[in-house]
């Protein structure tokens, strides 16, 4: 019985010794590549364009506390208040508007990711292929990765080949 056993973990451990593994960071191969690159620049410039809105609405807002925190003592109690309201809503809105950019960020990201997600993992085959890899880990699971391992840049540079 305690050789049979012996035999068994000896034979699983040969399994695992013979398997090749790789890591891959599909997202950063992807948003890397020169074609990623490329898609990228129209949704940042209008990201940008939202992203300067958002900070001077920002700046707006602390004039307005700035000037309210002055004229504190000399407002009416109605128009105290009235302004409050107002700041609160302005920036109630501000942290919507916030939530929003990220949101559109992110949407434009996954679409950027769904378009060029059947080329890169056609080129990703290859890559399995020639390496005979036989299991692919995403990077951010690994808690340490040897370089050597690392196929996220390989699957760049083979992306910016193809055209």
């Amino acid at each position: 019985m305690r050789i049979l056993l012996i035999s068994f973990l000896s034979l699983l451990s040969m399994n695992i010794w013979a398997t090749n593994v790789a890591v891959l960071d599909f997202r950063v191969a992807v948003l890397q590549s020169n074609a990623g690159k490329e898609a990228l620049k129209k949704p940042q410039e209008q990201l940008a364009a939202i992203d300067k809105q958002i900070k001077q609405e920002q700046t707006e807002l602390q004039e307005m506390e700035t000037t309210l925190k002055q004229d504190e003592l000399t407002l009416s109690q109605e128009e105290f208040e009235r302004r409050q309201r107002e700041l609160a809503q302005r920036r109630a809105a501000l942290r919507n508007s916030m939530a929003n950019i990220q949101r559109q960020a992110q949407q434009m990201e996954q679409q950027l990711l769904a378009q060029f997600r059947e080329k890169a993992s056609k080129l990703l085959e290859k890559i399995i292929k020639e390496k005979q890899i036989d299991l692919v880990l995403n990077r951010q699971v690994s808690v340490y990765t040897a370089e050597n391992i690392d196929i996220t840049n390989e699957l760049t540079r083979r992306m910016n080949e193809e055209k």
